[in-house]
């Protein structure tokens, strides 16, 4: 497999793999819950959610709803569900989920439980789809959709870092565009499987300067399959996490 890194970002991925204050076991449980709602709150900020950070704490933590459109507070009940899920079976019981395509439809239909009809949830896309922001057009054929899916799942088991696989899973899943929506949300999750299998803290940062640099590293991967810039953005804020905690 090319590798994904470049050599400067193979320095600061061996700075985060080998650094404990990038471990999930060293969480304690309030720090986990914490963040949940953070991973949350990125996420759905992404997909233009109009809770602000505070009312999404008090979403998640107190079951609090403020008077906002029901689907965005949907999409972060859906999101932290789906997280602590995940986290509480990796982390907690000390397994691995394996990322495969029966995980990969689950996760999906957690996600979007209650936003997209039942016939679409967990289920490849029967429809073309179109993404704002670039002239990238996803695959409109479902066969041609499965077969891409098949062959980045398959090819992932290449990726011996697991910040590589991560990064790897993501950008692909995400371009791909497999379900008619919340196709980044499960790209996310399952970037955060690949990374706390690994015992490693999943980060995100609800800056809207760090936002701008999701978005402007996935949509270049869009239109060039060039990993580079999504892959600066997704190292730098592991270190900058780090750093901070120091």
């Amino acid at each position: 497999m090319k590798p994904i890194f470049n050599e400067e970002q193979q320095k600061k991925a061996s700075f985060i793999l080998e650094n404990p204050l990038s471990k999930l076991s060293e969480l304690y449980s309030n720090e986990i819950k914490d963040l949940a709602v953070v991973w949350c709150y990125y996420s759905g900020k992404i997909e233009g959610n109009t809770y602000t950070y505070v009312e999404t704490e008090a979403l998640l933590k107190d079951g609090i709803t403020s008077e906002k459109r029901y689907e965005d507070a949907k999409m972060l009940k859906n999101l932290y569900n789906t997280f602590i899920s995940e986290l509480e079976y990796i982390h907690k019981e000390q397994n691995q989920e394996i990322i495969d395509e029966r995980t990969f439809f689950r996760v999906h239909q957690s996600i979007s439980t209650g936003l997209v009809s039942n016939e679409e949830s967990g289920s490849l896309r029967t429809r073309a789809v179109r993404i704002s922001g670039t002239n990238y057009i996803p695959p409109k054929n479902q066969q041609e959709i499965k077969s891409k899916l098949n062959e980045i799942l398959f090819q992932q088991e290449g990726y011996t870092n697991p910040l590589e696989k991560a990064v790897y899973l993501h950008c692909n899943l995400a371009r791909l565009q497999p379900f008619i929506d919340g196709n980044k949300r499960t790209a996310r999750m399952i970037e955060s499987i690949a990374l706390m299998n690994a015992g490693i803290i999943p980060v995100y940062s609800a800056k809207d300067s760090d936002i701008l640099n999701y978005r402007k590293g996935l949509i270049a991967f869009y239109e060039t399959e060039d990993y580079s810039l999504y892959a600066d953005y997704f190292l730098n804020r592991q270190i900058e996490r780090i750093k901070d905690i120091e």
